[in-house]
């Protein structure tokens, strides 16, 4: 493995703009709020934003030269990153600054679907995250193994050391099923890293993506003819133990499990979790998409207390069992916890209708694209499709976050055309 990333970057070396797209891919893959930043006003500029934008540049440049590929999905894109910006304009620069970065980061998503024109700069970009996902990992063990032992983050935070794991998987399990008896050292460092750092951020939301992943490998396997027991063993047990792992680590964080089933309690708050937690703000977050059903609030990425203070009763009465720091501050701010319920309340029916589109635009492209010789292009877009639409189950879209990059990326990689589809 160590070898891998020196060989890939050498063989894509003869191409600069690809070359900084995935150095981009590196530095997006790293929270904003750890990179240098130099202050703008109300702006902070990282490095991560400059090498987006020269990526964009060069994205568009090279577009003079060459179709864009999957206009209708890249369209969709397009428009819901726009709909996240206008919504942004009324609610004041913090929200304009927010809907910025997170627009931000689909240069990403463009930079992926048009520098990733053949399979070999597939690959560079597969081992590219393997070994991101690896040094990730690593970093996240040492802390498991020098502390309490509890969900580590790593330098990156627990879902996006998840879901980056997740992606991580699925190519070890691509190359499992599409590479018979040679699934070769990215596959196995894949498959190790992928369920090892899924355990590490112990992400509920990404044992779902795992669940997803795997099915759509089985899937395309049998369709393309490559599925195997021995291959579907391995896709088994890899879901099997990241659940193991995964539930031993966050066992005790659901209690709501425990509520719904379990013996009543004997005293207030005897169930109280993290995942009880999340069912207050879903409560919260339902009421103001109630109210606003149409447009929602407009964007804000954290909603000031204007937006929701006025539901903090009705919820410490619903949820009168539940311990007080459970429900966000009145003077403090309302972070969403999960992203399909943050575009409903952020930006309403419309946005979710958007999202919904460009959701099932990329589906459709990635069952189209099964379809190629590589294996690798046909199969890692549905399955990396399918663990990022697990991942965002557990965590909202954020400018500057980690899971955020993977979202748009994941969508370039589905746009990318690496090689003409085989009728």
């Amino acid at each position: 493995m160590p070898g891998l990333l020196p060989r890939a970057l050498g063989r894509s070396a003869g191409d600069t703009s690809f070359t900084i797209f995935l150095v981009t891919v590196a530095l997006c893959l790293l929270r904003s709020v750890d990179l240098p930043a130099v202050e703008f006003g109300v702006l902070d500029v990282t490095i991560a934003d400059i090498a987006l934008l020269i990526t964009g540049v060069l994205a568009l440049h090279r577009l003079r030269t060459r179709p864009l590929p999957s206009t209708w999905l890249l369209v969709a894109a397009a428009a819901f990153g726009a709909l996240v910006a206008v919504s942004s304009l009324a609610n004041g620069s913090d929200a304009i600054t927010s809907a910025g970065k997170l627009v931000e980061l689909g240069l990403l998503g463009l930079g992926a679907a048009v520098f990733i024109d053949s399979p070999r700069r597939l690959r560079a970009l597969l081992v590219l995250v393997v070994s991101f996902a690896t040094v990730a990992t690593a970093w996240g063990l040492v802390g498991f193994l020098t502390s309490d032992q509890e969900r580590q983050g790593s330098f990156m935070g627990e879902h996006d050391l998840a879901a980056l794991a997740t992606l991580a998987a699925a190519i070890g399990l691509e190359r499992v099923h599409a590479r018979r008896g040679n699934p070769g050292p990215l596959a196995i460092t894949g498959l190790v890293i992928g369920v090892i750092g899924t355990i590490l951020g112990a992400a509920l939301a990404s044992l779902i993506g795992i669940y997803l992943a795997s099915l759509v490998v089985l899937l395309l396997a049998r369709r393309r003819g490559d599925l195997r027991w021995t291959a579907a063993l391995v896709t088994l047990a890899v879901a099997g133990i990241s659940t193991a792992g995964t539930v031993a680590l966050r066992g005790g964080d659901l209690g709501f499990l425990q509520s719904w089933f379990g013996p009543p309690p004997e005293h207030p708050g005897q169930y109280a979790a993290s995942w009880s937690q999340r069912l207050i703000f879903t409560y919260i977050g339902g009421r103001i998409f109630l109210d606003q059903p149409i447009l929602g609030t407009g964007w804000h990425g954290l909603l000031p207390p204007e937006e929701f203070v006025r539901y903090l009763p009705d919820a410490r009465e619903r949820f009168s069992d539940q311990p007080a720091h459970y429900f966000p501050p009145a003077d403090g701010v309302f972070i969403p916890q999960q992203t399909y319920d943050q575009i409903l309340f952020e930006l309403g029916l419309v946005g979710a209708s958007v999202l919904a589109v460009l959701l099932a635009l990329a589906g459709w492209r990635a069952a189209v694209v099964a379809r190629r010789r590589d294996p690798d292009a046909a199969y890692i877009p549905a399955m990396w499709l399918a663990a990022v639409l697990g991942a965002l189950a557990g965590a909202a879209l954020f400018g500057g976050a980690p899971l955020t990059a993977m979202f748009w990326l994941t969508l370039g990689v589905v746009a990318a055309e690496t090689e003409p589809v085989v009728a």
